[in-house]
């Protein structure tokens, strides 16, 4: 197999799930600090954007911890996801534009996609919701989906095409 069209993928598809594994890990010795930060932020702003509700900013607080698990998964799942579309167009001997474009795309999206849920984790407690939160940085969320659905979609009909249509054998001797 010919990792040359594939490799700036696989190296950002390995980052994402390298970021995911460091956040599994952060969170196995400084829980309590990522909550404590969640916390203190929601709190500098609490008359001015909770109106003085503790509850309410300790349901956003909490809710920005859920977004840190998020993070931590979205990365790591879809870092290995990419990986396998990098190695599948690279193993059927797709065409090197296919294979770099399935690749990279598919590696952005999977970091880009961790990235938006740890930075609305970190926004919303101190923005006063977690939709504001989300709302602001929504462009990465949105395209870092769209990267990663259109290398899934890329894959599937190269793919559909070699077996169904063309019936080429899918492994090349």
């Amino acid at each position: 197999m010919n990792f040359t069209h594939i490799k700036f993928g696989l190296a950002l598809a390995m980052i994402a799930i390298l970021f995911g594994g460091a956040m599994g890990l952060g969170f196995g010795c400084c829980e309590d600090s990522f909550k404590n930060t969640f916390r203190e932020n929601a709190s500098a702003v609490l008359a001015d954007k909770y109106k003085g509700d503790q509850s309410l900013a300790d349901k956003v607080s909490k809710k920005a911890w859920v977004y840190m698990k998020r993070a931590h998964l979205h990365s790591q799942t879809m870092g290995v996801i990419s990986i396998v579309f990098s190695l599948v167009a690279a193993g059927l001997v797709f065409p090197s534009s296919l294979q770099m474009g399935i690749s990279i795309l598919g590696g952005l999206g999977s970091l880009g996609y961790g990235f938006f849920w740890l930075i609305a984790g970190f926004l919303a407690p101190g923005m006063g919701s977690t939709g504001a939160a989300k709302e602001a940085i929504g462009l990465l969320a949105q395209a870092s989906a769209v990267s990663f659905y259109i290398a899934a979609i890329a894959l599937f009909i190269t793919l559909s095409y070699k077996v169904f249509i063309k019936k080429s054998p899918i492994i090349q001797k």
